[in-house]
């Protein structure tokens, strides 16, 4: 369906800026099938890329989306970034109203151009931007814009379907390239979809037409795995200024070793002879490696750069050295040139982070958002967080956890799997006690320790004030109110990778009454507080968060003028999510022992199973809200 001849695909494009206000706009020409679950409906999305040499590209981009409410303003919003190598031209942008009537010209005054830096230390990246507030719903934006380029080693990725909630009549994706050049792709999640391809020497497009939206549900996987998208690369390309060829990951890691890292790995011989002297009373190379790591967390700090190949290439090691802070690139290349110094080698290694995502293995191309190091020693695999001055050594959290990053070496660019951490080590234990007294009052001592995935989550709340503790600490314990805390302590216990927590606290009303009956909640510590969402007709596999332990073991001391009229009993439950059990045993008279053990599976599961997974945690909820039942003497 998609026009595969390049000509007649330039005319429309060029007919249809000067003709805009001939499209037919109006909202009754929607198909009512892409009505149903929709914000939003793109009309159509018709992106052409020229590549005209390995120094020069052109991105031309003509779309028209129909907003229905104010869930999907944001979708009105034109945001073009732009820097010296990255010029936007002939912008023309319309409003219509629901009949397809024009009601509004933007003018190019109307677009403000900001830094887009943000939180950058400097930069030079900008952002053109419109935003569009809606007298009246529905309306929809046409705008169409060109972008010239000289880095040709980003090539805008096909995402025909880009949010939940959104429908598509069409979509179109072309791109032209020299012959002397390959171009690679890497196809996801074309299955059971309309889209029609067409490549030829020198072009390849593709066409996308009539998608229903899609309604976002709780715990669906990452949207790049749900939904089609295609991923470029070319063998000859131009990253600010430096003319790049890779075929394959291999040659784009030595690639980038040669040409952005080897020249910034200096440091001045009076740094050198510092650390040499640091770690000179040890021959252990995981010692001394430990060492360099504490030393780059204590002297520098993290710091965002963006300015042109700054953007990919790691500042200077003796300037961060002097200066005392640097991004990922720098604070990674600081850390790397620190512990060749004392016989180390490690590996700049790009990544994406946060999402749990993994670059491409089948198109090498400038890819992730993050850059670690890789430390190799004695057989063991050391990944180093180096913005992280919380972090102990070899701790990478759910940041970078378990998936695909490339490690760039002398020799070129290697694809490894990142740490996975073992179940077991993601353990939560909290030991304590409470007592009620026969007004229903509580008076609790807890020590939490937590390791692995579970420790990173905690780091929040390392080097903040007590004001601040005592708030997060009524966040965790929000099933208790009225606390009153005597005593908060935290400790980032880095040699042994584990957050300690020590909290006492009283609080009032802990307890209810019903008649001459106290009913005290069993569980005071770690409550599961909600439970997933139902969805009648499910349409989205789901995915469970990272595995984990939490184990809780709790002494329990009741009133003495009350009897025991109804206790818990044990119980166990176990499915291919994980496992949960309770045992309360008697210790003495009106003392109890109560453990409780949550295991969480991480995985992946058709959307049948979903209501399966929902009853599990219902069935957790159910047992964690349990309560001892007393009676009055």
């Amino acid at each position: 369906m998609k026009t595969t001849n390049f000509l007649p695909l330039f005319t429309f494009f060029f007919i249809s800026v000067i003709y805009a206000q001939d499209y037919h706009f109006n909202t009754q020409n929607i198909p009512e099938s892409l009505k149903g679950n929709a914000n939003s409906v793109i009309r159509f999305e018709n992106v052409s890329i020229e590549m005209k040499s390995q120094r020069e590209m052109i991105i031309k981009v003509e779309k028209a989306i129909t907003i229905f409410n104010k869930l999907a303003d944001k979708y009105a919003n034109v945001t073009l970034y732009h820097d010296k190598r990255r010029a936007i031209k002939n912008i023309t942008a319309f409003i219509y109203n629901e009949f397809g009537k024009e009601i509004k010209k933007i003018r190019k005054k109307e677009f403000k151009d900001y830094s887009a830096t943000g939180d950058d230390l400097y930069g030079d990246s900008r952002v053109l931007y419109y935003n569009h507030t809606p007298i009246s719903y529905p309306y929809t934006i046409y705008y169409t814009y060109e972008v010239k380029t000289s880095n040709t080693a980003f090539i805008r990725r096909w995402m025909p379907i880009s949010s939940y909630s959104q429908s598509v009549q069409k979509s179109t994706f072309s791109i032209h390239y020299p012959t002397h050049i390959t171009l690679r792709k890497s196809e996801k999640n074309f299955h059971n979809l309309s889209i029609t391809s067409n490549e030829a020497i020198g072009m390849l497009s593709y066409e996308l037409n009539t998608f229903p939206a899609v309604k976002y549900e709780s715990f669906a996987p990452f949207f790049l795995d749900l939904f089609p998208n295609v991923k470029f690369g070319v063998n000859k390309f131009n990253l600010e200024g430096v003319d790049g060829e890779a075929n394959n990951w291999k040659e784009f890691g030595k690639w980038y070793y040669d040409n952005l890292i080897i020249s910034t790995l200096y440091l001045q011989e009076a740094t050198k002879q510092k650390i040499q002297a640091l770690t000179a009373n040890t021959t252990n190379p995981i010692e001394k490696a430990k060492i360099v790591y504490e030393y780059v967390q204590n002297k520098v700090r993290y710091i965002s750069i963006q300015v042109g190949i700054g953007g990919y290439k790691p500042m200077p090691a003796n300037d961060v050295d002097q200066l005392g802070y640097g991004d990922c690139k720098a604070l990674t290349n600081y850390t790397a040139s620190l512990l060749k110094e004392v016989g180390i080698a490690s590996y700049h290694t790009l990544i994406y982070a946060n999402e749990k995502r993994n670059l491409d293995a089948d198109v090498a191309a400038p890819e992730g958002n993050h850059m670690i190091l890789y430390v190799p020693i004695s057989g063991k695999d050391i990944w180093l967080e180096c913005t992280n001055q919380k972090n102990p050594f070899n701790e990478i959290g759910v940041f970078t956890n378990d998936r695909d990053a490339l490690v760039i070496t002398p020799e070129g660019g290697i694809m490894k799997h990142t740490r996975i951490y073992k179940i077991e080590e993601n353990l939560q234990l909290t030991k304590g006690s409470f007592e009620i007294d026969s007004y229903g009052a509580i008076k609790a001592k807890i020590i939490i320790e937590s390791s692995g995935i579970q420790y990173g989550d905690n780091l929040k709340s390392d080097g903040v004030s007590k004001k601040q503790l005592a708030i997060l600490f009524k966040e965790y314990l929000s099933n208790i109110n009225n606390i009153k805390f005597s005593q908060i302590n935290v400790y980032n216990n880095k040699e042994k990778a584990r957050f300690e927590e020590n909290l006492e606290f009283t609080a009032s009303d802990y307890a209810s009454f019903s008649g001459n009956q106290m009913l005290i909640p069993i569980n005071a510590f770690n409550k599961t507080l909600s439970t997933p969402k139902r969805f009648r007709n499910r349409k989205l596999p789901f995915k469970t968060s990272n595995s984990f332990i939490d184990i809780d073991e709790v002494e329990i001391t009741l009133p003495s003028n009350f009897t025991v009229e109804y206790m818990p009993t044990n119980i166990e439950i176990e499915s291919k999510f994980g496992f949960y059990s309770i045992q309360v045993t008697k210790i003495a008279e009106h003392i109890y022992n109560y453990r409780r053990e949550f295991r969480m599976v991480e995985g992946e599961f058709p959307k049948e199973e979903y209501e399966a997974y929902r009853k599990f945690r219902k069935q957790i909820r159910k047992y964690d809200n349990s309560k001892i039942i007393l009676n009055k003497l």
